[in-house]
């Protein structure tokens, strides 16, 4: 998977970790990007600022500090020994960005590392670095070791499906349950930035799961009509921002949404609101 590809993932990430910690999402504070002083490093690596005195309630963030980096690897990364000192490199590099000396502490301070398989060869190998590794919640591996900083370990297969939702869609095997389960939990939102960040998930949900999103919609109305309402902000921002050359572009660029989205040729039609002639012309274009 390249870069380009892999990056198309974190958008989706970071908008199920906020759904994820939406409970607290009053006691964090999320910056999207580790920028590191005036040193030339730029790393994608979000970074979560926690009010000292609340209590995480999602497991994911039991472990949290004041301030905790998260390393999220899309599922064709590898996280590796060499990846995961890379991560604790950053977090000393964060740690050491402020003006005064020790105004971070290193007891304020996590790393977690988010990814959909479990790292076996990592855990035998940080085992072998005499680091203790224990499974705290299911999928939750703490890393301990004297001198350094509490890191985490999440792997999104292993959580349950129930409790974390959001984490576990991130994936190219979605079923079906997960999938009836995510619509449901979907439409039931109701804040405005929470439906933003669902929003982000499925961009990358239905485009990874093509097959099955388009099985649901062909196989139940019902289903067909909740994923066209979960899909309507996008419609809306096309239609509202599309380009500069007026409707038929604007509704060309929503049926190859929609296309992309895994909906059949006459449902994504129907939605753009286009001929026949601007629907072939789209599809030979794409």
């Amino acid at each position: 998977m390249d870069k380009e590809k892999r990056k198309q993932w974190h958008p989706a990430f970071y908008g199920a970790l906020r759904l994820e910690l939406a409970e607290n999402k009053n006691d964090l504070e999320y910056t999207e990007e580790l920028i590191l002083n005036t040193l030339p490093l730029q790393v994608d690596t979000l970074i979560i600022k926690k009010k000292k005195a609340c209590e995480i309630k999602n497991e994911i963030g039991k472990m949290f500090r004041t301030h905790n980096l998260v390393e999220y690897k899309s599922p064709d990364d590898s996280l590796n020994y060499d990846t995961f000192l890379k991560g604790i490199a950053y977090a000393y590099l964060y740690k050491t960005k402020e003006a005064h000396v020790d105004e971070i502490s290193l007891e304020d301070i996590t790393l977690s590392f988010i990814r959909e398989r479990k790292p076996t060869k990592l855990i035998r190998r940080l085992i072998q670095e005499n680091f203790r590794v224990e499974e705290r919640y299911p999928g939750i591996y703490y890393i301990f070791k004297d001198g350094f900083i509490s890191m985490q370990i999440i792997v999104s297969k292993e959580l349950d499906d129930n409790n974390h939702i959001w984490l576990t869609a991130l994936t190219s095997g979605l079923d079906r349950k997960r999938a009836e389960n995510l619509v449901h939990r979907t439409t039931s939102l109701a804040d405005l930035d929470d439906k933003s960040y669902a929003d982000s998930l499925w961009q990358i949900v239905t485009t990874a799961n093509r097959e099955l999103i388009q099985k649901l919609k062909e196989e139940d109305e019902g289903m067909c009509k909740a994923l066209a309402e979960i899909m309507k902000p996008e419609l809306d921002e096309a239609f509202d921002n599309g380009f500069d050359n007026g409707a038929e572009d604007k509704g060309i660029r929503v049926f190859r949404n929609m296309i992309k989205r895994g909906f059949s040729r006459e449902e994504a039609q129907s939605l753009a609101e286009i001929s026949d002639e601007l629907a072939e012309r789209a599809l030979q274009e794409c």
